[in-house]
């Protein structure tokens, strides 16, 4: 079987709508009320792009198309969730921060 036969396919297709996924800065404070939490963007999948590294492995990153945004960005796929999942991200991050 060939290696490209094998390679795991794109999470999202092209037109797909996608979110950052939800995260927690906690640096140094241990109150709730001190902890800040990003907003997640959400936009557009634009293209996919496969980049090598150095050890011969692909690493799949797509590029989107924010909302507000004229030029489309790129993205690792793995820091990117379904726009329609977002909310269930965000409440099991504040479950499991809090």
């Amino acid at each position: 079987m060939k290696k490209e036969l094998r390679r795991t396919k794109f999470k999202f297709a092209v037109g797909d709508r996608v979110s950052e996924k939800p995260r927690v800065h906690l640096g140094l404070a241990t109150k709730q009320a001190n902890q800040r939490r990003y907003s997640s963007r959400t936009g557009t999948v634009m293209g996919h792009i496969s980049k090598i590294r150095k050890d011969g492995h692909h690493i799949k990153y797509l590029s989107v198309l924010w909302d507000g945004f004229s030029t489309a960005t790129e993205h690792a796929q793995m820091r990117l969730c379904s726009a329609e999942d977002l909310q269930s991200l965000e409440e099991e991050v504040v479950r499991n921060h809090d």
